[in-house]
This record gives structure tokens, sequence and C-alpha cells, in this order.
């Protein structure tokens, strides 16, 4: 993950909060502790926490974690937790976390758990380990095991064939999920926390030359360097770290070179940031979020909130409620009064379709850009923070836009986007089955967006992807992220792609074809004009659809949509939605990527 460099400005100031806090406690305890892992090469390397990094490792030797355990829950402020199995039964790591109340930094595997979830530190227990390799190969292969079974009573991370759900290393084969599971059904969580305290600590009171996290193959420390620590200078501080720190990093990472150029830099990438405050900036000042509202009763509240526990704040948001005729005015009215702070405005109106809402809300705004959130869909709480960084480094876009995930019920996939950070050719990407910008994924520059006329209005499929060609045939630049940061709900009550009327707009796809245009330009409107086509041959437009084959059949890139629109549109209108519907389920099937 990259973080926008105010947030990780913010977040290393918390870091170093915690870590205060349980310096403090082992100084009062006297209780001795090392930093170890990315902190060290922090301490040594930048006498500060890796610019990129997002956390803090220290290290205790069992018989002093023991200790702290038992005496840092008395000890810690008030606004601090000690998070770790004797403390908390319901979390998913043997080792223990310091957090911060009031803030929130949760991993895409631990969202939703009943956990505690502040800012943390990581405080890892050091055991002795065998001299002997083939010894510690095989201790650590228990350990891993355990482990995994430990894990796997709080939260299930793999696929029944071993396939993992996150970028932990897990098992590889069905029989380690099976044997994982049989565990967990005939163990408590309790009896599993014991057989791996006792595999972990198996070796301690040996002569073993060296200390280790026992998972981690790399991570050895020599008995001598533990016991006679060094003071290093850490951003303001001083701590103790193992002496001849150089040896433990090498025999740990290699060349530590390696690790600094910028695609091999690694953190924590939280789904959920959130410091319990408001954190602006210049950048995230001169954003306006423009969300239309028509019947989203269900949906509302979930986008709604999204954008105010946004790590970096945007300037205002503006929800514009285009006559919905449910509960979905209510919930936004009891939102700004839950959050006057937030700086949210709703602006009511006549129905009069997404389009117009949208041009209402920009209107309206007073920021430079407008981020687009539809409110059936979420943003995750790096989204504003993310845009700002694409902002600094790609000043000259007007179009900004991430990744995002497709959400169907209970199921998340991630939608086929364009792989590489930067300006990107839109039409391109389009071609490629590849979904570079959508309206909730979108930052615009306002005033790109009011020259090119705004959304079309009365236009009920496409005007998003109508103003995106319009933009690029006045020389708008889109920049993309690959980072997913984005929940498109393909689920969700009332989307538009469903419904389908008449439409009376002055615009069409029809008017962007330009013959002495791009021939990309001209293929990506195409397969706009075909893919609305089939919608409303659905639907029950047969002429639009008989009009939308002629006009766009020039396509070379969208000849197996050209044909599938004209066999729907020889069907009789009853058997349409039916074979669509068997269509459009084989190809989400088949690609897992569709919309």
């Amino acid at each position: 993950m990259k973080y926008n460099a105010e947030i990780l400005r913010h977040l290393h100031e918390e870091l170093y909060d915690v870590l205060r806090e349980v310096v403090r406690v082992c100084d009062t305890a006297g209780i001795p502790y090392f930093i170890q892992g990315g902190t060290a090469i922090g301490a040594h390397f930048f006498e500060d926490i890796v610019p990129w990094d997002d956390d803090i490792d220290l290290g205790m030797t069992r018989e002093n974690y023991e200790r702290f355990l038992r005496e840092a829950p008395a000890l810690l402020g008030e606004g601090y937790v000690l998070q770790e199995f004797t403390t908390e039964r319901e979390t998913p790591f043997y080792f223990a976390k310091v957090r911060k109340r009031g803030t929130r930094f949760v991993e895409r595997e631990w969202v939703g758990m009943p956990i505690e979830e502040g800012i943390y530190i990581d405080i890892f227990p050091y055991d002795l380990v065998p001299d002997d390799e083939a010894l510690r190969r095989k201790q650590r292969a228990k350990v891993g095991f355990w482990v995994n079974c430990f894990m796997a009573k709080s939260v299930w991370l793999w696929r029944w064939f071993g396939r993992a759900n996150n970028n932990v290393v897990l098992p590889k084969s069905w029989l380690s999920c099976l044997a994982i599971r049989l565990v967990t059904a005939t163990h408590g969580k309790e009896q599993i926390y014991n057989k791996l305290t006792r595999e972990l600590t198996r070796y301690n009171g040996s002569n073993a030359k060296y200390y280790n996290i026992v998972r981690m193959p790399k991570d050895m420390i020599a008995v001598e360097a533990i016991n006679t620590p060094e003071r290093r200078k850490m951003g303001d501080m001083e701590v103790w770290a193992p002496s001849d720190l150089e040896t433990y990093l090498r025999s740990h990472y290699g060349d530590i070179q390696k690790w600094l150029p910028e695609d091999k830099r690694l953190n924590h990438a939280p789904e959920i940031l959130n410091f319990g405050r408001k954190v602006q900036t210049e950048e995230s000042e001169r954003i306006s979020v423009v969300m239309p509202l028509y019947n989203k009763e269900a949906e509302v509240e979930r986008a709604l909130r999204s954008v105010i526990e946004q790590s970096l704040t945007p300037g205002e948001i503006i929800v514009v409620d285009d006559g919905s005729t449910d509960g979905s005015r209510a919930i936004v009215e009891r939102i700004i009064a839950e959050h006057p702070k937030a700086g949210i405005r709703l602006i009511t109106q006549t129905n009069s379709g997404v389009s117009a809402a949208r041009n209402r809300g920009i209107a309206e705004a007073k920021g430079d850009y407008i981020a687009l959130l539809d409110a059936d869909d979420a943003w995750l709480t790096g989204y504003i923070a993310e845009v700002c960084r694409l902002m600094e480094y790609y000043p000259d876009a007007d179009a900004y836009s991430t990744a995002f995930d497709i959400v169907s019920g209970t199921k998340r996939v991630a939608a086929n986007v364009p792989t590489t950070e930067g300006y990107i050719n839109i039409a391109e990407e389009a071609l490629q089955r590849r979904y570079p910008i959508i309206p909730s994924t979108a930052t615009l520059r306002r005033e790109t967006v009011l020259r090119a006329g705004g959304f079309p209005e009365g236009m009920r499929i496409g005007e998003d992807q109508w103003l995106w060609v319009k933009m690029v045939q006045q020389g708008a630049k889109f920049c993309f992220s690959p980072m997913s940061l984005v929940r498109y709900s393909r689920t969700a009550s009332n989307r538009s792609a469903s419904i389908y009327r008449t439409e009376q707009s002055a615009h069409t796809i029809e008017e962007l074809y330009n013959p002495a245009g791009d021939s990309t330009l001209n293929e990506y409107v195409a397969r706009i004009a075909i893919g609305k086509a089939i919608t409303q041959s659905v639907r029950g437009g047969t002429k639009d659809a008989r009009r939308a084959a002629e006009v766009f059949a020039y396509t070379t890139r969208s000849r197996r949509q050209l044909r599938r629109l004209r066999i729907l549109n020889a069907l009789p209108k009853a058997l349409r939605p039916t074979a669509d519907g068997i269509y459009t389920l084989l190809a989400w099937l088949i690609s897992r990527k569709g919309l």
C-alpha cells in the first residue's frame, strides 16, 4: 500500500504515542525489551520509523513477555489496551499488541471481528531454538500448524483446496486445511493456545545460541546480542536494540538495500484506518463529495458513513435527494444531526434522474474537485487520502479513479481493472475488458466536468461513460490507482441498469461518434452503445436496440457483443430476459469479474 504523506505522518505520530506508553510501562516494571524486524531497520538506517512503514515491532524473551502480559494491563494508561489471548479471547493473534483506543487500524482479513481495532504496536515473544537446523525445521512446522489452528478458531482464511485468502504464509494443500478443520472441530481455543505455547517454548532452558520467533526461519538473534542490548535513537526517543544490530539485520533480511526500491516496500495495507479525529489537508479540503440519492433506504447510511470515516476528510459532503419516496432522507437528516461537524449538506429536488442529481451537486459544490459516490456503494477509509496522493504525483490529471471490488451478497470479487498506477487511456483499458473508472471510484476536476457539459440529463443508461468520452474528446487526462478502495454493490436496490424506460434526453451515445476522430475512442463509443442497447433490448426497447445495431455496426472490437444484441433483438420480447440472464450468469461464473 502507498500512503498519502499526511496520513503516514499522522500514523507515525500515533505509533510513537503507543511506543512511548509501552516503553513507560516497561521502564516502570523493569521489563527488558528490544526492537526487531522493520523497526530495527528504521532505527539503524533512518533513526526513525521506516518512512513507508505503518507499524512498530518489539521483542521480549519469553520470561519477560509473560511478565509484560501479567503487569501491563494494570500499568497501561486508560487510552491503551493490551490485546492477547489472555486478555481478549477472540483475538486471532498468538502474540501481543498494545492498541490505542479511539483509533482504528484494521487489515482486510480482520474486518468485522469483535476485537479491539486501535492503531497498535506488536510485541513478540522470543524463545530459544535448537542449534541443529533439522530440529529447527521440525519445530517451525509444528508451530506453524498450531498457529494456523489458533487463527482458524477466530477466522477461516483458507479455501478448501489450500489457497489462502490473504497474503500471510499459510498451508497450500487441501490436506493441511483438512487437518486444521479436524483440530479446530475437536479442540477448544485454549487447548490450542497451550499446545502452541508448549511447542514455542520447547527448547527454553537449553544452551542454544539463538532466540527466534520460531515461525520466522531467518529471524535469528544471538543470545549474547539480547543479553547485552544497546541504546538506539528512534525519532525523539531512545530505545533498546540487540547489540551488533547490523549482523542481526543482515542475517534476517540479507541485502537490506533490496528492500529500499519502491516496489519492494512492504506494509500492512489496512482496510480501515481512522484517527478518531478530523484530519484535513489543503488537497482534501478542495474535494467536494457528491452523492445522488433516490430510494436507497437500505444502503445510504453505510455509504454516507464511509465518507464520514475517511482517514483524510473532504471539504464537504453534498447529498442530493432526487425525490425519494422511502425513508432515505430521514436517515441522512439523522446522520447530519449526529455529525454536525462533518460538513454534510442535504439538497432536495423533484425526481429528475441521477444525472440531474449529480449536476445539481456539482453546481452547488465549493470544491475544485468532485468525488462521486453512489448511495449504493461505499469507500474504504483511505479513498480520499489516495486521491490526494495521486493529485500530488499526477497534478495534470482531470480525473482520478481507483480499483474496486464487486460485492454481491456476502461475496466479494476484485473487478478487472488496469494493473498499473498513473495516466491511462480509458478507451483502450475498457476495450481490454477492464474497468478504468466508474462513478463511485471517480474524483473529477470540477471545471473540466462543467466544460464538458456535466452529465447528460435524462439519459438513464451509460450517462457516466458519455461524460468520460466527452472529457477525453476535450483533452482530459485520466489517472488510475490499482489500490482497491471502493466497494461496488452489484445487488443494491434500484440500480438504473436493471430498469428500462424510454429516455428523454437531449443527448445520445450516437452523438459521440466522430468518423474523423480517434479509432480507439470510436471503438469505445461503440462498446458503450452496444452494451446499452443490449439492456434496452432485454427491457423491450426493440427500436432503440435496432438503431444501435445499425449505427455501430462499424465496430471491429465488439463483434461478439454486436452478435449478442442482434440475436436478443430477434427473439420475442418475453424470452429476452431469460436468454440474457442465462448468458450473463455464464459470463459471471466464467470470468468472476462482471458488473
